[in-house]
């Protein structure tokens, strides 16, 4: 038998390698999979309910913002957070160019929003926000600041989700926006015990100020009814956003309603909140103030509504 008998062929050797760069695609959208439904399971419940040609590109989305936001909770130092931050901004730009770094995260967002442009700009968005609020550790002044956060945050993170879905729609942008502030509100709210022993809050310094309520105070864990009261103000904020979001539900496109389901686990806080007096040390808010199973199936009554 010759040599040239055994070679493998051109043909045969595109194969492989086109072979191997889907189980490479596969193995890192298996990653994102895996990091949302550990650290984002509320997000992950709706997100396995969309249509299998959209729920890539949002699953690694979800993973991008959660690799951003676990920054905060591996570093102490800012120098340090600044780096790990400058790391990602490049990781970001490197989506957009012929190599991108070689991250699952990164990889498979190559594959769902490498051909759109105008999306590197919302990514960048996410990083400096990040950036800046795990720099600078400080509470916000007002609760314009919580709000600016989440416009810079979570509603980018909707904004893109309506981006690679193919949703082009002002109403769906209008409600995006105001669900991103409520939903980044929520959630430094239910973080408060957590981020407490950290030495960090975010509820802001006129509210605590006006509620008689010292930083200290909010660190070392202590409910009062001046507490409760500070953050009442805060969550009102937070439930306005989230109903003006609902409020224009009759105006966003019906494909655009799923992608907006984290207002399901939004509202439930938000119901668990009031009903524990605003005390967000209270226990029964410690895992959110709701059951899985619970969520699950609003989600599901929500899904059937075409509801939000």
């Amino acid at each position: 038998m010759s040599w040239q008998s055994t070679a493998p062929s051109a043909a045969s050797t595109r194969a492989c390698s086109s072979a191997a760069a889907v189980d490479k695609n596969r193995t890192a959208l298996s990653y994102c999979v895996n990091q949302v439904r550990t650290y984002d399971y509320e997000n992950f419940v709706w997100l396995i309910q969309l249509p299998k040609e959209t729920r890539a590109a949002i699953m690694a989305l979800r993973a991008f913002n959660i690799e951003t936001a676990l920054v905060a909770d591996s570093v102490k130092e800012a120098a340090l957070a600044q780096i790990r931050m400058q790391w990602w901004r490049d990781a970001v730009d490197s989506i957009y160019g012929p190599k991108p770094q070689p991250h699952p995260v990164i990889q498979t967002l190559k594959q769902v929003v490498g051909d759109q442009p105008a999306t590197r700009y919302r990514l960048q968005r996410i990083v400096t926000a990040r950036e800046a609020d795990v720099c600078d550790r400080q509470p916000p002044a007002s609760v314009a600041g919580l709000e600016a956060y989440g416009e810079d945050t979570a509603a980018q993170l909707l904004y893109l989700q309506m981006a690679v879905a193919g949703v082009r729609d002002s109403a769906a942008d209008h409600a995006c926006s105001h669900l991103g502030k409520a939903v980044a509100i929520a959630t430094m709210l239910r973080g408060t015990t957590h981020h407490a022993r950290r030495r960090q809050s975010y509820i802001p310094v006129d509210l605590c100020a006006k509620a008689g309520v010292s930083q200290e105070d909010i660190y070392r864990g202590r409910p009062s009814d001046a507490l409760s009261s500070a953050v009442y103000g805060v969550a009102c904020v937070a439930k306005g956003h989230l109903d003006e979001a609902r409020e224009l539900r009759p105006k966003v496109p019906m494909e655009a309603r799923p992608l907006l389901l984290p207002a399901a686990a939004c509202g439930l806080y938000l119901d668990a909140l009031q009903r524990a007096g605003f005390d967000p040390f209270a226990p029964a808010l410690q895992r959110g103030g709701f059951s899985p199973l619970w969520h699950q199936l609003v989600v599901k009554w929500r899904l059937l509504r075409g509801d939000y």
